[in-house]
């Protein structure tokens, strides 16, 4: 059985392991996962949220070593995969500073060449994505782009807020009919359905989805496009 939407790495004070992760997901039946790290939420020296917050700036990572931390994290869950035969496939999960950051100066390509990662993932809260700012637009176009160009698919983040709609990147999702996008959350139910009407590239996951919810995917006639995703570890420790 496959697993859409897995984690690994720093959650608030907590620090979950793939090794950890993926033997208890192995242990409930889950041979296939696709993963991502929330060690991508964390802060850096670069983040709009702290740029002006010298004292705390201190205390942070550069961009350049928070992607090279995750790098690492990624590098080390492949071979707790191996070790488990637990197929995994890592999701490059985009941090906005990363790549405006002079210091890292990294790109999309480069950022796929040097992992085999095989989707994005783009979380608007987390990350704060601004797409009226030049820069996030155009690295939202790069990211689009590279997946059509490499057949990858990207998982976003939905919610219930203005900032997290479904809606937030449908010019995108208009634009690139050959990506296929995973609405992450099934929030709002209306607007998922909205995107799942409209645009056939679009599927949507049971991360944190309350039972009514998948129903009226089901009954809506997308049980097909409904992908079962855990959001383990944080469904069962945190909130998403």
């Amino acid at each position: 059985m496959t697993d859409w939407h897995v984690h690994i790495g720093q959650w608030y004070d907590t620090y979950y392991d793939a090794e950890g992760v993926f033997k208890e997901l192995k242990s409930s039946g889950i041979d296939e996962v696709w993963f991502s790290s929330t060690t991508s939420c964390r802060y850096c020296k670069e983040s709009f949220a702290v740029q002006n917050d010298e004292s705390l700036q201190q205390t942070l990572l550069s961009a350049c070593d928070l992607y090279e931390l995750i790098r690492s994290e990624i590098k080390e869950a492949f071979v707790a995969a191996e070790k488990l035969d637990i197929k995994a496939h890592a999701l490059y999960w985009v941090v906005p500073e990363i790549h405006f950051s002079k210091n890292s100066d990294v790109s999309v390509a480069q950022a796929m060449s040097e992992i085999p990662y095989e989707g994005f993932k783009i979380h608007p809260r987390a990350q704060s994505w601004d797409l009226q700012d030049c820069r996030t637009a155009v690295l939202a176009e790069e990211v689009f782009s590279y997946a059509k160009q490499h057949n990858k698919h990207i998982l976003i983040h939905c919610g219930e807020n203005d900032f997290e709609l479904p809606v937030k990147f449908e010019s995108y999702i208009a634009s690139y009919p050959e990506v296929t996008v995973q609405l992450s959350h099934c929030r709002p139910v209306a607007e998922t359905l909205y995107m799942l009407r409209k645009y056939p590239n679009t599927v949507c996951d049971t991360a944190f989805t309350l039972e009514e919810t998948k129903l009226k995917i089901k009954t809506a006639g997308f049980q097909d496009r409904l992908r079962y995703g855990s959001d383990y570890p944080i469904s069962k420790y945190g909130k998403s």
